[in-house]
Parts: structure tokens; C-alpha cells; sequence
């Protein structure tokens, strides 16, 4: 089947393998003619998501579409949702890529979030009351690996940090006092079949997701309530497709803190350690083929390779290759995305470690 994918960055890379072991046809649209997925896909179409022409073009090399970033204009997929199935669908997707729809949409399901104002003007302000500081000031859109969030101390500072964030719509969250960071991928195909990996705990480092392990060590009580929660979530959204739901832990009490309508960063130990990985349960999900099994054979860890790690540490300015032997250990995997240039805070690969026995 030829497989339409909007983004072409290491998310569409991997899905890229794992549509390969079927003998599917992978056809990218990006505006980055260098992108991870360029080279390996089976016919790459460089021009943006807004582009008409290109979309068509898509539209007609290929049977099924799917993404691997939210951050595609709706419009473009309402387009596309004319010709061809799009899975995960353009409501889906839309939800998923503005923060303020999003906390909306999770508070009318029941779903617990950490409290919350939306701002989506200077006249907003007069509408927070009954909040302490500090808070954390978070754009609607475009925000990852911790961009467009400010941590606020008072009202003053987040007059400032609206400003800062050039006055575009935001969420005011409560800042709590973590105890865990957790994810769980789950995915949902068209027949409203549901299954799930097992729970991530995740550590980040300035924002950007550093290590996840899975599966994460919790009480029976919140392994559950995350499950629960995490299924009503994509049935309520009628979702299709892969979908991680991102958890706050603080003591026993579980909130929602975002979704990400693709396979993600903390699932990527799947790809080792699960008899079929997030990636090829998006595959599977595109292209109508049966749910594979979400179990994992091993205990794992991702770890992400940064930029910084191809930084000399005498001067922080010469690109020096690491030393890749000395992750040859058994057991131990590395995953290099073929970015051109590596930069401070770039996600530039992937080590997994599984733990046998």
C-alpha cells in the first residue's frame, strides 16, 4: 500500500522501517529536503504543509495518510480527508495541537488537569483569580521539548512573559510539586479496538526528555487510573491511530498534562523490547492491518542523544564524532537519525538498553 506522511523528521524515519517490513510505499511531504526521512522514504515531495499543488500531488501517490508531528495546518488535512483516510483524523489532530482546546477538551470528559487559565489577551488577566505563584505560562501551539513556556513568580512576571511569548494564546497552568513524570502509548484502530503499552516513567533534562524507562515502577492504584484514564481519552476522541498521553505524578494524584497525537520519544524502547513497536502499530493502524501485540519482551530504557554530545568540551565549538564503540555492549542499540547538523539541545538519535533476564 502507498502510505501518504506529512513530516519527514525521525518519528517519520522509524515509521518509515517499520512500514518496509510489510512492503509498503512510504511517500514524505516536507519543506526539509534534508530531513531524517528524505533518504529513506520510497518518493519525497519538498515543499510546505500549506502547499495546494503538493498536497494534491500527495494526495494521489498515495492510498492512506498519516503524520508524525501535530503541527500541521488543519486545513491541509480537511483537504486531504476528501480523497483519502487520515489517521489520526483532522478533529483529532486538532485538538491535540492547541493546548487551550485541549485542556477543554480533557475537563469535559472528566479527566483531571492541573488548574488553568487561558489567555488569549492582556484582557484575560483580569480574569485569574484564586491562583498562587508560580505558574508556568505555556503557548497554545507549537510548544516542544520545552519551548514556548515561561515559569511566572506574580503577575508581573507574566506580563512580561506574555510579552515575551509575542502575545499569542496561552495556558497559565498551576506549577506542582512532581513526584513522576509519566507517558503511556496507546493506539486505537478503526474498529475501535483499543491496546496499550506499558507506562513510561520519564526524566527530563532542560526541558527536553532525557531517559524513560518502561515499565514504570507504581502502585497498582495508579497503574490503573492511567490506564482508565488514557482509554477514555482515545475512545472519547474517537481516535485512530497511535496516541501518548503524557502524566503528572504528584504523591497519588494523576493529571493530564498533554497529548501528542503520533508515536513518541518515550515509546521508542518499543522498537527493541516490544513484539511490535509503536512505530508499526501506526503502520498497522494506516493501512487497516490487525492490532499487533503491545507486550514487551524486556524491561528497557531510551536515553536521547543531544547535540551537545558532538561538542568538544575544551571549547564547545568543535564538532568532534563520539566514540560510538563504546556503546557496543550486549544488549544495547543505537539509533542515529542522519540529521546534517548537529546542534546544543538537537535530538540527534537514540541509545535503548534492555534488560534480559
Amino acid at each position: 500500500m502507498n502510505i501518504g506522511l506529512l513530516g519527514g523528521g525521525q518519528l517519520g524515519l522509524m515509521m518509515i522501517e517499520a512500514a518496509q517490513k510489510f512492503d509498503h510505499k512510504v511517500i514524505v511531504l516536507d519543506k526539509d529536503k534534508d530531513c531524517p526521512a528524505a533518504k529513506k522514504c520510497d518518493h519525497f515531495i519538498h515543499a510546505s504543509f500549506e502547499d495546494i499543488s503538493a498536497l494534491n500531488e500527495l494526495a494521489k501517490r498515495s492510498e492512506t495518510i498519516t503524520v508524525e508531528t501535530e503541527n500541521v495546518p488543519i486545513e491541509s488535512l480537511f483537504l486531504l480527508s476528501k480523497f483519502l483516510p487520515v489517521r489520526p483524523s483532522a478533529e483529532s489532530v486538532s485538538i491535540c495541537q492547541d493546548r487551550i482546546k485541549e485542556k477543554n477538551f480533557l475537563s469535559s470528559i472528566d479527566v483531571p488537569v492541573v488548574k488553568y487559565f487561558e489567555i488569549k489577551n492582556i484582557a484575560d488577566f483580569k480574569l485569574i483569580k484564586n491562583t498562587s505563584y508560580p505558574c508556568i505560562l505555556k503557548t497554545a501551539q507549537f510548544g516542544y521539548d520545552g519551548r514556548g513556556q515561561i515559569i511566572v513568580n506574580s503577575k508581573e512576571e507574566l506580563a512580561k512573559g506574555f510579552d515575551k511569548l509575542n502575545n499569542v494564546p496561552c495556558v497559565l497552568e498551576k506549577k506542582i510539586n512532581l513526584t513522576k513524570e509519566l507517558s503511556i502509548i496507546i493506539v486505537r484502530n478503526e474498529n475501535g479496538i483499543v491496546k496499550n503499552f506499558p507506562i513510561a516513567e520519564n526524566k527530563h533534562k532542560n526541558g527536553i526528555l532525557d531517559t524513560s524507562f518502561m515499565p514504570a515502577k507504581l502502585s497498582d492504584k495508579v497503574s490503573k487510573a492511567v490506564y482508565s484514564i488514557a482509554t477514555r481519552i482515545i475512545n472519547s476522541l474517537n481516535y485512530c491511530g497511535v496516541l501518548c498521553v503524557e502524566f503528572f505524578l504528584e504523591k497519588q494524584n494523576l493529571y493530564v498534562n498533554e497529548l501528542a497525537p503520533r508515536p513518541h520519544n518515550s515509546g521508542h524502547q518499543t522498537i527493541e523490547a516490544s513484539r511490535c513497536s509503536q512505530f508499526e502499530q501506526q503502520i498497522r493502524v494506516a493501512t487497516s492491518m490487525e492490532l499487533g501485540s503491545t507486550a514487551i519482551k524486556y524491561p528497557a530504557m531510551v536515553q536521547n542523544l543531544m547535540g551537545d554530545l558532538w561538542f568538544d568540551d575544551k571549547d564547545g565549538k568543535s564538532i568532534v564524532e563520539p566514540n560510538w564503540d563504546l556503546f557496543k555492549k550486549p544488549g544495547v542499540f543505537v539509533h542515529l537519525y542522519g540529521k546534517k547538523e548537529p546542534r546544543p539541545g538537537r535530538k540527534m538519535g537514540h541509545v535503548t538498553e534492555i534488560f534480559v533476564g
